[in-house]
């Protein structure tokens, strides 16, 4: 009984492996549904193109950007992937629940493409670009609001 909690851990460590490009995205994507991450958060994570649109985002555009407080995460899966040593191309998808209190507002699903990057051994988010978002609104959405 006392080997099941260690091998239950271990278990858990190898599927949330940041030192694997997907790892190191599903990571990233997870961290940040439902809460408030900081700059610095976003920072470690990332290199190259992503890196320089987040260090010179206002700080105003940051906290928009930040706040996925009423965010719900489905699921993520990665679609496909080409990698070489250093460098990883993946097509992942997202599904999540926008809520406004205790409703549901809207189920999502977005596709992006994510560059992975390799660098001293830690794999980092150089660059997303979405592949297509999909919206349906679970209550009447009024143009007046």
């Amino acid at each position: 009984m006392k080997w099941i909690f260690p091998l239950l851990f271990l278990f858990t460590a190898c599927l949330t492996d940041t030192n694997t490009p997907e790892g190191s995205l599903k990571s990233f994507v997870e961290a940040r549904m439902g809460q408030v991450v900081t700059r610095e958060f976003i920072l470690e994570r990332v290199t190259g193109k992503l890196q320089q649109v987040v260090e010179n985002i206002s700080e105003e555009e940051f906290e928009k950007f930040a706040d996925l407080r009423n965010i719900r995460k489905d699921s993520f899966k990665v679609l496909s992937k080409s990698c070489q040593e250093k460098k990883c191309f993946m097509t992942y998808s997202v599904t999540y629940v926008t809520k406004e209190g205790d409703k549901s507002t809207f189920n999502s699903e977005v596709k992006k493409i994510a560059e992975v990057v390799n660098q001293d051994g830690k794999w980092l988010i150089a660059d997303v670009s979405n592949v297509k978002t999909y919206h349906e609104a679970l209550e009447p959405i009024s143009p007046l609001e």
